[in-house]
């Protein structure tokens, strides 16, 4: 005879976050990047010829929408509020080519995002194409570094134009070169939480 078992099932990790843009927004976002803004690479871990910086006050009111979107998700995924308010402190736009590469890193701040604005049109065939589990081209985002089955340590992700993914700046993550011709661009920023009051305890 058959019986119920009752159980549950805790979400575990950080709170990752993807969407898509539509293509108005995205092309607001390629406005406001440039190869002619300030050379950025000094603040950054990439291997890339070309980053730049990206006007923040000009690129936040574009994505604003999805970073409250981000802070509704993240208070149903850890049933407390994110807090008072998310602020964007920098931001860059990426410009890489074939033979370069992102290698694993984590950012400053509290929160980080990823905007995929441009991918050459011969990557997806070179990615899948390729054997082993380092695919080029891709995003990689890492939480631990262990072979143990029972945990799922790593996504990753095949950078379709358009989307956006938002995470903590603490997580780990990378990206593989490629060989195909062509420019993946993509638009990366840090953005800051102000927090709430921690309540005292009597």
């Amino acid at each position: 005879m058959s019986r119920t078992i009752n159980y549950n099932f805790y979400h575990w990790g950080p709170f990752l976050y993807h969407t898509t843009l539509d293509k108005t927004e995205l092309n607001k976002i390629k406005k406001v990047c440039s190869k002619k803004s300030k050379d950025y690479r000094k603040n950054l871990a990439g291997l890339i010829r070309h980053e730049h910086e990206v006007d923040v006050k000009k690129l936040f009111p574009i994505i604003a929408p999805y970073v409250e979107s981000y802070a509704q998700g993240y208070a149903s995924y850890r049933s407390e509020p994110i807090g008072k308010n998310i602020e964007l402190i920098s931001a860059w736009v990426n410009y890489m080519i074939k033979g370069e590469s992102n290698p694993l890193h984590t950012h400053d701040e509290d929160l980080s995002f990823v905007i995929f604005t441009k991918v050459p049109k011969n990557l997806r065939e070179e990615c899948f194409k390729t054997k082993g589990n380092g695919k080029p081209g891709m995003i990689n985002f890492v939480i631990a570094l262990r072979n143990d089955d029972s945990f799922l340590e790593e996504h990753s992700f095949f950078p379709e134009e358009g989307s956006f993914y938002i995470f903590p700046a603490s997580l780990h993550h990378y990206v593989n070169g490629f060989q195909c011709e062509g420019e993946r661009i993509s638009v990366s920023g840090n953005l800051q939480i102000t927090k709430f009051p921690k309540k005292k305890i009597v």
